[in-house]
């Protein structure tokens, strides 16, 4: 059963109590930290070794600038996953990379991810991005291929030397011109 099958809350835009379902809200600086000892987490759930976590950590780092620019989930007010968006490191201003993508273990496989994913695809179109990239952990490849993303290649892991990493493109729909109607769209 998907969270939003579970959760009789509706998507919002601010945390609540205990029962208030999914909400999806921007992250603040203050939340640096539970986002950091998330990531690692949801890294480790993988069943990585120590030695690797420890290897990866800096990968994991979120700052308090990067942590306000971040969309985070949370189920019954408990922090359930996040997102970052980052424009690239060359300018350009028609693609983005999709810099993080964590789920909490308790959530891995509840929809919370998809949701995610979803909402980052949207956000980066937002921001005029014809394209998305996304450098993944490999045990994360056939989720990305199911939300439709494309296997575009493999990049070496800057911080362990010999471990390559999938590369992803999304092809993003342009922005609608004014005068085209919208269509609905839905989670699932």
């Amino acid at each position: 059963m998907s969270i939003m099958e579970q959760s009789a809350g509706a998507v919002g835009s601010g945390s609540g109590p205990t029962g208030t379902g999914l909400t999806m809200r921007r992250g603040r600086p203050e939340d640096a930290a539970a986002l950091c000892a998330l990531a690692v987490r949801s890294k480790g759930w993988w069943g990585y070794s120590a030695s690797f976590m420890r290897e990866c950590a800096p990968e994991l780092v979120v700052s308090p600038q990067a942590a306000a620019d971040t969309v985070v989930a949370e189920v019954d007010g408990q922090l359930a996953g996040f997102h970052l968006l980052v424009p690239m490191p060359d300018g350009s201003s028609d693609c983005g990379e999709l810099g993080m993508l964590f789920v909490d273990p308790p959530f891995i496989g509840s929809g919370i991810g998809k949701i995610l994913f979803e909402d980052a695809r949207r956000s980066a179109a937002g921001r005029g991005w014809l394209r998305l990239i996304i450098v993944a952990d490999p045990h994360s490849r056939t989720f990305y291929e199911r939300a439709g993303a494309v296997l575009a290649g493999e990049r070496l892991s800057q911080t362990i030397p010999g471990h390559s990493l999938p590369v992803f493109d999304v092809t993003l729909r342009p922005r609608p011109s004014a005068s085209s109607s919208p269509r609905p769209t839905y989670w699932r």
